[in-house]
């Protein structure tokens, strides 16, 4: 069965190679009767065997007007489903363990055509978990039904996200069984869209390794930041004892429970967020489950930790030995981060 999913695979790939948007037409539409086709078709032969048999011309007319219909069918099944044009939109971030919801826009840039009628169907074949070691995927089928006549764009197809890095989109099928059920017209189409899926983040307290504006060096004295009342810096559990105007009282209102309000008073220094050296010194042994967990652990909190400084503006760079990505500010150094974090090399590869 894997082998001959394997030239499936490779067939389909150079039949539907992946794109940004599709347009359907003979070489990527597949038609076959349904069940309830074959038993139309069945029923066309009965009574071909019925009106011999008996030599009846009624019945014979019967079955020739079926077959007729039958035969028709086919021709509509097809003009109506090569009426349909998919796009990918624009994918939101997604980070590990969330679903990712991508949307595709159906004839929306189709203009001065007749749009497909009836239900369509989109199943959408989801990686639900992959071992690090057999490799072995199990898939889910997350599927969603519209109505052609009456949606509203985009239409949305949600998978979960379960692993850190690229992430390939599996194929899209669509299938439709438009007019009258006797067949199944379907595709399976591959969409070309880069998503990186960040590790999950995880509440922490901010470390910096600080070090001055003035000064060239990048390693200076770790420590964490020190309490101030200059900027805001992030929010923490509440600690009885603490100062009631430190209270986020608008976190309190929405149900989030009592935290505090941390304020940072570092001054001219610059941040530096750095991972443990035990994960980027490449002489170490054959990494165990327990440290691969450790890495996994520590770059979820350098991901919370990049997300909440860049909320507050915070100028920090990011150390991870072997890539440095040098001090900055904004979304774009905020991107720049969290997909050094999503890319950088697994226990186990040849990198670390």
């Amino acid at each position: 069965m894997t082998v001959l999913q394997s030239y499936w695979n490779k067939w389909l790939n150079k039949r539907i190679p992946a794109a940004t948007q599709h347009h359907l037409n003979h070489h990527n539409i597949f038609i076959f009767p349904a069940k309830f086709g074959l038993l139309f078709l069945s029923l066309c032969v009965l009574l071909f065997l019925l009106g011999t048999n008996y030599q009846n011309n009624l019945m014979l007319l019967l079955c020739y007007f079926l077959l007729a219909i039958f035969l028709v069918t086919l021709l509509a099944s097809y003009i109506n489903f090569a009426r349909i044009h998919l796009q990918i939109g624009k994918c939101p971030e997604v980070f590990v363990d969330d679903n990712l919801h991508i949307p595709l826009w159906l004839n929306a840039n189709i203009d001065g055509t007749s749009p497909a009628n009836g239900l369509l169907h989109f199943k959408f074949q989801a990686i639900k978990k992959q071992s690090n070691k057999k490799a072995k995927a199990q898939h889910i089928q997350s599927s969603t039904l519209i109505d052609a006549d009456a949606f509203t764009n985009p239409i949305n197809l949600s998978q979960k996200c379960h692993q850190r890095g690229k992430l390939t989109l599996s194929r899209v099928t669509v299938e439709s069984f438009y007019p009258l059920g006797l067949y199944r017209c379907w595709t399976h189409l591959a969409f070309s869209h880069q998503i990186t899926v960040f590790p999950k983040p995880i509440p922490c307290e901010i470390q910096l390794h600080v070090s001055d504006h003035t000064s060239a060096k990048k390693s200076g004295e770790m420590a964490n930041e020190q309490a101030g009342h200059d900027d805001f810096s992030h929010l923490k559990t509440y600690q009885i004892g603490e100062p009631l105007n430190h209270v986020a009282w608008k976190q309190l209102a929405k149900g989030r429970g009592m935290v505090s309000k941390q304020f940072s008073s570092i001054g001219n220094h610059i941040g530096w967020l750095k991972l443990s050296a035990n994960y980027t010194n490449k002489t170490l042994p054959h990494p165990s489950q327990e440290l691969a967990t450790a890495l996994e652990q520590e770059l979820s909190e350098l991901c919370y930790q990049v997300i909440e400084l860049s909320r507050t503006q915070r100028t920090f760079g990011l150390d991870l030995g072997a890539q440095c990505i040098a001090p900055n500010s904004g979304n774009g150094h905020r991107v720049a981060c969290l997909d050094a974090l999503a890319y950088f090399p697994k226990w186990g590869d040849e990198d670390v």
